[in-house]
């Protein structure tokens, strides 16, 4: 699955957001979308998932726009973790994965045994096997993202589109969660904070600022420390990771 955002321009309440936002991710490619707090990476990431229609410009799959197929079209062809995906009410977690199955079901159809398989291998995928009877309401803050990380996988779409999916998780299932979105072979746009896991995940990383790309490409090519603290206003040091040898950034406060 190939996605591109062509001269996209979202605005909320008359005020322009993102302006004139262009980016492709290729097939397979894990792109990682970075920039300071307010520079428009979650308003942008919503006129991909189909909250917030670009006010100019397209967003297209495969060349096909977007925002032209039926609801259930797109729901087969990108998936999405948001910030804000809980959906309230007393639901156990296999009920909030099977969600996931929606758009591959008719309106009247019931849960099959082969919905229940896939909701059952997406649990197990993201380390939470075996709570399906959980409530999710019960459930921590990690837990509750893994959740519905879990969900999207079981929409089965080729493109994942993720709101910093690392929020509430501690470090080891922060990378293990990108570990797993990295093998899985999907294309993925991911707004992400932590500019190491965009150095060490990432194929490509768009950085955005004020609303417009101020630079894209590969990431060691574009998040020099100069770069970072140009936009960041943090020192950085970048080069390989000791224990990984993955490119690594590490960030201390300005001198």
């Amino acid at each position: 699955m190939r996605l591109d955002l062509n001269g996209v321009t979202a605005a909320i309440d008359g005020t322009d957001i993102v302006s004139g936002v262009g980016l492709t991710a290729g097939p397979g490619q894990f792109v990682g979308l970075v920039g300071p707090n307010g520079s428009g990476k979650s308003t942008l990431l919503r006129t991909v998932y189909r909250t917030l229609r670009p006010a100019e410009g397209v967003v297209s799959l495969d060349g096909d726009d977007l925002w032209r197929m039926r609801p259930r079209a797109a729901a087969l062809r990108r998936a999405a973790v948001t910030q804000h995906g809980d959906p309230g009410g007393e639901f156990t977690v296999a009920e909030i994965v099977a969600m996931g199955r929606a758009a591959h079901q008719g309106l009247l159809d019931r849960e099959t045994r082969a919905d229940r398989e896939v909701v059952a291998e997406s649990l197990e995928r993201v380390g939470m096997g075996g709570r399906g009877d959980r409530l999710f309401s019960t459930l921590s803050g990690g837990e509750r993202q893994r959740v519905l990380l879990a969900r999207a996988l079981a929409q089965r779409a080729p493109l994942l589109v993720l709101d910093e999916p690392t929020n509430h998780l501690d470090v080891g299932a922060q990378l293990g969660l990108l570990d797993l979105v990295r093998s899985l072979g999907l294309t993925v746009l991911a707004a992400l904070h932590d500019l190491d896991h965009a150095a060490a995940y990432c194929d490509h990383v768009v950085v955005l600022r004020d609303g417009r790309v101020r630079a894209a490409g590969p990431p060691l090519e574009v998040l020099t420390p100069e770069f970072i603290a140009e936009t960041f206003g943090v020192r950085a040091h970048v080069g390989p990771h000791p224990l990984t040898g993955r490119p690594h950034i590490a960030i201390a406060s300005p001198a």
